[in-house]
């Protein structure tokens, strides 16, 4: 096998034909772009997508996921997210989709444009319309033939011609079409033969020439009759697909209008939001600024609680301790002060003497 899904290299003469289609998926648009990455592996250089189960997987080049999955799966059939080329594992061989009926999605519009921007998808559009615009200006082949109408005769009295103006006005009557029938053709030469037995205007000579070859000339002109018919539907159908081509064009122009409106308020709209967006990392860093500093706040405020907390309750020991020692206190001291008296009055006396 020289070449796989997923080569990368230039793929030889696609089959026009596959035996293994029954196991496409119903829905072949909408194929993943170039850069969707490998279900297994998230791999983005060579991704293809499984055209039964629509899964992508990297190429026998990267990973062989793809592989694996066919492995596992028996689904051999698959496309590149690139460039849309089809493989299939078990024909061993690049497929032709634009041949191939039941590929021939894969080519959409939806695929083929799907990464397009609106301004790359009106310029193909434009180009669209002036094709279209060529197409309609053409004009239309007239088809309207009208056999000429038969000019009203001059017939003798005798009872045989009475008979032969009766019979060719019958089949007059019935059309052209009619001599198509073997036995209408030879009641025709039949009162032919009569009417140039006798002295006929010269008008109804060409009834000598109309009688020859009569089965193969009716045939022609049936022929021939079925072509103007058909040419007639074709003109029919080209004037009615014009007139489509037209309502189509007049709504492009609007829904033109309508897309540039659009992508004009979804750029408006972006703008906006790029502003908002930097508009909100701004007081996000201002919000956590302001966090920050609440919880510094919060260290200083813990630190003053658990010094308030320290300081109090050493307070309260102090003061029941205080409380406790209030009567001791009070004779303590009147105590220093008796014998503080008695030291001064010592003092006092002695400084006296000497």
């Amino acid at each position: 096998m020289a070449e796989k899904a997923g080569s990368g290299s230039s793929s030889p003469k696609a089959k026009a034909w596959c035996d293994h289609l029954a196991l496409l998926s119903s829905d072949l648009t909408r194929i993943p772009k170039s850069d969707t990455p490998c279900k297994r592996c998230q791999d983005l250089k060579e991704s293809w997508v499984c055209l039964s189960c629509k899964d992508v997987f990297c190429s026998r080049y990267v990973n062989m996921h793809f592989v694996e999955h066919y492995g596992q799966t028996k689904h051999c059939l698959a496309a590149s997210c690139r460039d849309q080329r089809i493989w299939c594992f078990r024909c061993e061989a690049f497929l032709d989709a634009q041949v191939i009926p039941q590929l021939r999605s894969l080519l959409s519009p939806s695929n083929a444009s799907k990464d397009l921007s609106s301004s790359s998808k009106l310029e193909n559009m434009d180009a669209l319309m002036v094709a279209v615009a060529d197409l309609i200006s053409e004009p239309v082949p007239s088809f309207d033939f009208r056999p000429a109408d038969v000019q009203s005769l001059v017939w003798h009295d005798e009872h045989e011609l009475a008979l032969a103006k009766e019979g060719l006005q019958k089949i007059f009557d019935r059309g052209l079409e009619a001599l198509s029938d073997h036995q209408v053709q030879k009641e025709f030469l039949a009162y032919s033969a009569i009417f140039l037995a006798y002295p006929c205007p010269s008008e109804l000579k060409d009834l000598s020439s109309f009688g020859v070859n009569l089965s193969e000339e009716t045939s022609a002109f049936l022929q021939a009759q079925h072509k103007l018919k058909v040419a007639s539907n074709l003109s029919a159908s080209i004037t009615q697909k014009k007139f489509v081509l037209l309502q189509q064009a007049s709504k492009y122009a609007e829904v033109k209008k309508e897309i540039l409106a659009t992508d004009e308020k979804v750029a408006n709209l972006k703008a906006m939001i790029k502003e908002l967006e930097s508009e909100i990392k701004n007081l996000e860093a201002s919000l956590a600024t302001a966090e920050s500093d609440r919880e510094k706040t919060h260290e200083v405020l813990d630190t003053i609680d658990t010094q308030v907390t320290t300081v109090r309750d050493g307070l309260v020991s102090d003061l029941a301790q205080a409380s406790a020692m209030e009567g001791m206190a009070w004779a303590a001291n009147e105590l220093v002060t008796q014998r503080q008296s008695a030291w001064d009055s010592l003092r006092t006396t002695f400084a006296k003497l000497f």
